[in-house]
């Protein structure tokens, strides 16, 4: 797994918690971190991805959205919206665009792992 930068040790913790492969990597400018074989809840059409969050200002600046591969889609064929496509390290991801209040000195990459599991839950509570 590619370690192309540094992360604090919180973030690499709450990486290791997880139990999955991740990486840091550069691509387009940009830095990626890519947690691979991240599960995703039951209704998608796929059971897992890679999950990629481009975190070029934080620490201390916000992590926004997030980026899937393979690109989800509701397995009950209802629409997803606010999505996009873009490329991340030679690959296809599907972009969620997702924002939230980013609080400074409380917000990490923890805890938008967490508001992650929360958007793929809360997509099903649409109608």
């Amino acid at each position: 797994m590619r370690r192309e930068f540094e992360l604090a040790l919180e973030d690499v913790r709450a990486l290791m918690a997880l139990g999955l492969p991740w990486e840091a990597v550069r691509s387009g400018g940009a830095r990626y971190i890519m947690v691979h074989e991240h599960p995703v809840c039951a209704g998608y059409n796929h059971p897992t991805a890679t999950v990629a969050l481009r975190i070029d200002t934080y620490p201390p600046g916000i992590i926004d959205m997030v980026y899937f591969n393979p690109p989800l889609a509701r397995a009950d064929g209802k629409t997803i919206k606010n999505l996009s496509l873009t490329e991340i390290d030679r690959c296809s991801f599907q972009q969620w665009s997702r924002h939230y209040a980013w609080r400074p000195g409380v917000d990490t990459l923890a805890t938008h792992l967490r508001r992650i599991r929360g958007w793929l839950n809360h997509e099903f509570r649409k109608r």
